[in-house]
C-alpha cells in the first residue's frame, strides 16, 4: 500500500492534496444532503399539488386528535394520589382552655347565695348557660363543685390531650376516607409551616366526644366532679382543622398542566397511499408525512447516510475518471479542481435551502453551476458536472426525478448556450434559452403525468424563470470566482479589449508608436490563434497590454522616434540595454496597478522570454568592449514564455 501511495505520489505531487480536497468535498456533500431530510422524507407544502402518488413504505402510527377521556382519566389518576392540602389551627386549643377558664369565673358569682335570691339566682344561671351555649344543668353543676381552682386544672388538661388530634367535619372526614391518599399535607395556620401528617390522626368530632369518653380522669377521684367535666368537656369541643380546598385545586391544576395529552393513535400499512398524483396537498397529509418521517428509526437513518455516501462517491469517482483521461491537464494543479469542488458545494447547498423553504423546488438554479464551469474550466467538464448535479438535486429534493430532468435539461442546455459568449448581455441571452428549454420540459412532462392545463403552465412558468435568474446570478458572481481563482474569460476579456481603457488612452498619447504596433500585434496573433484553434481573444487583448511598460520611457523606443537623431546616441550599450530592458518591469507593475487580469500580466512578463538585446549587444562589442562585455547583461530576465 504504502509503495502503491509513493509511486503516485512520484507521478503528481499533488496526489495528496487531490485526495483531501475529494474527500472533503465528498463529506460536505453528503452532509448538505442529509440535512434535515430522512430516508423517506419527501419536502411538500401546504396547498402544493402531488406531482406523484406516495405510498407509505412501511407500518407506521400516526397521532391523531386529543382523546379528552383517556386524557381526563390520566389527569384523575394523578390528581387522586395527590395529597390533599388540609389547614390546622393550634390556637383552637388555647380558645377553648380560655372559655372554660370564662366559665368558671362567671360560675363563681352563684356560690355565694347571699348576694343572690332563690330568682335572681336561676336567672343568672339561665344567662350564664345562653352566653356559653352550655346547658343550666351544667352551669348548675359547676357552681355546686367545692373547688373550682382544682377542676379548672383538670379541664386544662383534658383540653390539652384531646385538642391533640386533628377534628374535621363529618363531610371532610367522609372525603378524606374515600380518597386513595394515605397522607395528607398539613398546614399549620399559625406559622405556615407544613408537615405530612397520617389520615389515622384525623376524627370527627362526635369521634372526639367518644374519646372524651372513655378518657381516663384518673386524678379526678369525685365521681361527680368526673362527670361535671365530662359534660363541660363535651360541651365546649370543635374542629380545629379544615380542608385547604383552594390550595388543594392549586396544586392540582399545576399537576394536571404537567400531564401530556393522550393522542388517538391512526395505524397506517404498508403500502396504504399516502397522496394520490394531483391531488391538492392539506395539513392531513402533511400531519402523515411528518409522523413518517419521525417513524425511521437509526438503522434507517445510518441506511439513509450509507446510500448518499455511495451515491455520492460513486458520481465524484466517475467525474474523477472523468477529469484524469479527458482533461489531465485539469489534475497537474488543484486551482480548477477546488473551483469545481466549490461550485458544486455552493449548488448543492443552494438546492437545499430552496427545498426547506416554501419556494417551489423548479427553481434550484443547477444552470447557474453548469454556466460557471463552461466559463471557468471548459463545456466538456460542465456537461459531466451538470449530470452528477441534477441526479442529487433530485435525491435531495425528495427523491423527484422530474426535478433532476429538468435540472439536467436546463444545465446541459446551458452549457450549449454559453459557447462564444463574450459579452455580459449574451450571458442573461442564454438564460432565456435555458428558461425555454426547462419550460418546454415541463410541459411534456405535464401532458405525459396528465396535470391539468393550469398545473403544468404554472410549472413551466417557474422553469422560465429558473433560466433567467439563473443568467442573473451568473452575471453577478462571474467576477467573483474570476478574481479569487485569478482565471480570466472572454467576457472579461473582451471588456479589456475596450481601446478606451485608460492605459490604451495613455499609451496612444505618449507612445503612439508604440500604440499602432501594438494593434498590429494584435490583429496578427488573433489570426494566428484562429488558425490554430488557440484563445485569440486572449492573444489580441494581452498584445494591447504587452508594451505598456513603453510609456514611461517612450522615446527610447525605436517606433515612438522620428526620423534623425536617437536618445540612445549619447548612451552607453549597456544603460541602453537596461531601459530597453525595463520595459518588461515597468509593464508588470503598470498592469498590477490597474488590476489586470493575471493572464495577461503573464504575457507582459514572458513576451520577451530571455531573449537578447542583440542591437546594442552588437553595439557594445563594435566599442571594443569585447573582454568586459557580459552577454548576461544584455538578456531579458524571463521567465520564457508559457504556452
Amino acid at each position: 500500500m504504502r509503495k502503491i501511495l509513493n509511486r503516485n505520489i512520484n507521478k503528481n505531487p499533488n496526489f495528496i492534496p487531490h485526495i483531501a480536497i475529494g474527500i472533503l468535498t465528498c463529506l460536505l456533500l453528503v452532509a448538505i444532503i442529509q440535512w434535515d431530510k430522512g430516508l423517506f422524507k419527501a419536502e411538500f407544502h401546504e396547498g402544493d399539488i402531488a406531482l406523484r402518488d406516495i405510498y407509505a413504505p412501511y407500518d407506521f402510527n400516526l397521532k391523531g386528535a386529543v382523546n379528552n377521556k383517556l386524557t381526563d382519566a390520566a389527569i384523575k389518576k394523578a390528581t387522586d394520589f395527590l395529597q390533599p392540602v388540609y389547614i390546622y389551627d393550634p390556637k383552637t386549643k388555647d380558645s377553648l382552655i380560655e372559655k372554660i377558664e370564662s366559665i368558671v369565673q362567671s360560675v363563681l358569682v352563684l356560690k355565694d347565695p347571699a348576694f343572690l335570691t332563690e330568682e335572681e339566682n336561676i336567672s343568672k344561671v339561665k344567662e350564664i348557660a345562653a352566653s356559653y351555649n352550655i346547658s343550666d344543668i351544667l352551669v348548675s353543676d359547676i357552681s355546686q363543685l367545692r373547688d373550682l381552682d382544682v377542676f379548672l386544672n383538670h379541664a386544662r388538661e383534658a383540653v390539652e390531650t384531646l385538642m391533640a388530634y386533628r377534628v374535621i367535619s363529618d363531610e371532610e372526614y367522609s372525603g378524606l376516607r374515600a380518597g386513595v391518599a394515605k397522607t395528607v399535607k398539613l398546614i399549620d395556620k399559625s406559622n405556615g409551616e407544613a408537615s405530612i401528617a397520617s389520615v389515622d390522626e384525623f376524627l370527627t368530632l362526635d369521634d372526639l366526644k367518644g374519646k372524651a369518653e372513655s378518657f381516663s380522669f384518673a386524678s379526678v377521684r369525685d365521681r361527680k366532679e368526673r362527670g361535671v367535666l365530662f359534660d363541660l368537656i363535651k360541651s365546649v369541643l370543635t374542629l380545629n382543622t379544615v380542608y385547604g380546598k383552594e390550595k388543594t385545586e392549586s396544586e392540582k391544576r399545576a399537576v394536571a398542566q404537567n400531564i401530556q395529552p393522550i393522542y388517538n393513535t391512526i395505524e397506517v400499512k404498508k403500502d396504504e397511499t399516502i397522496l394520490n398524483k394531483g391531488e391538492r396537498i392539506g395539513k392531513e397529509h402533511l400531519a402523515v408525512l411528518m409522523a413518517l418521517s419521525q417513524s425511521e428509526n437509526s438503522a434507517l437513518k445510518i441506511g439513509g447516510v450509507a446510500a448518499v455516501l455511495i451515491l455520492v462517491g460513486l458520481f465524484m469517482l466517475l467525474v474523477t475518471l472523468y477529469i484524469k483521461f479527458y482533461e489531465p491537464m485539469i489534475m497537474k494543479g488543484t486551482k480548477e479542481l477546488i473551483l469545481l469542488a466549490l461550485i458544486a458545494i455552493l449548488m448543492l447547498f443552494t438546492a437545499k435551502v430552496i427545498v426547506v423553504s416554501p419556494w417551489p423546488s423548479n427553481l434550484i438554479p443547477v444552470a447557474v453551476a453548469s454556466m460557471l464551469i463552461a466559463l471557468l474550466i471548459n463545456s466538456r467538464l460542465a456537461i459531466v458536472t451538470t449530470c452528477f448535479l441534477s441526479i442529487m438535486v433530485g435525491v435531495i429534493s425528495g427523491n423527484r426525478m422530474d426535478i433532476a430532468g429538468v435540472s439536467l435539461v436546463g444545465g446541459i442546455m446551458s452549457v450549449f448556450a454559453m459557447q462564444g459568449v463574450r459579452r455580459r448581455s449574451q450571458v442573461i441571452a442564454a438564460g432565456l434559452c435555458v428558461g425555454f428549454a426547462n419550460m418546454s420540459y415541463l410541459i411534456g412532462m405535464g401532458l405525459i403525468r396528465g396535470l391539468d392545463f393550469h398545473t403544468y403552465i404554472a410549472e413551466s412558468l417557474l422553469g422560465l424563470t429558473n433560466g433567467v435568474i439563473s443568467a442573473v446570478i451568473v452575471t453577478g458572481i462571474l467576477p467573483v470566482f474570476e478574481n479569487t481563482f485569478k482565471i480570466t474569460t472572454d467576457i472579461s476579456l473582451l471588456e479589456l479589449a475596450d481601446l478606451n481603457h485608460p492605459l490604451l488612452k495613455e499609451m496612444v498619447i505618449k507612445a503612439p508608436g508604440t500604440y499602432h504596433h501594438s494593434l498590429v500585434v494584435g490583429n496578427l496573433a488573433e489570426a494566428a490563434c484562429e488558425a490554430i484553434g488557440a484563445n485569440a481573444l486572449l492573444a489580441r487583448v494581452s498584445s494591447y497590454f504587452h508594451d505598456i511598460g513603453k510609456i514611461e520611457k517612450a522615446p527610447y523606443f525605436s517606433e515612438n522616434q522620428s526620423r534623425g537623431e536617437s536618445s540612445h546616441d549619447k548612451l552607453l550599450p549597456t544603460m541602453s540595454s537596461l531601459i530597453i530592458m525595463n520595459h518588461v518591469k515597468n509593464g508588470i507593475e503598470l498592469a498590477e496597478k490597474h488590476k489586470l487580469n493575471r493572464k495577461i500580466i503573464d504575457v507582459i512578463s514572458q513576451h520577451h522570454g530571455t531573449g537578447l538585446v542583440f542591437y546594442f549587444f552588437k553595439r557594445a562589442l563594435e566599442k571594443g568592449q569585447d573582454e568586459e562585455t557580459d552577454e548576461q547583461t544584455f538578456r531579458y530576465p524571463g521567465p520564457r514564455p508559457q504556452t
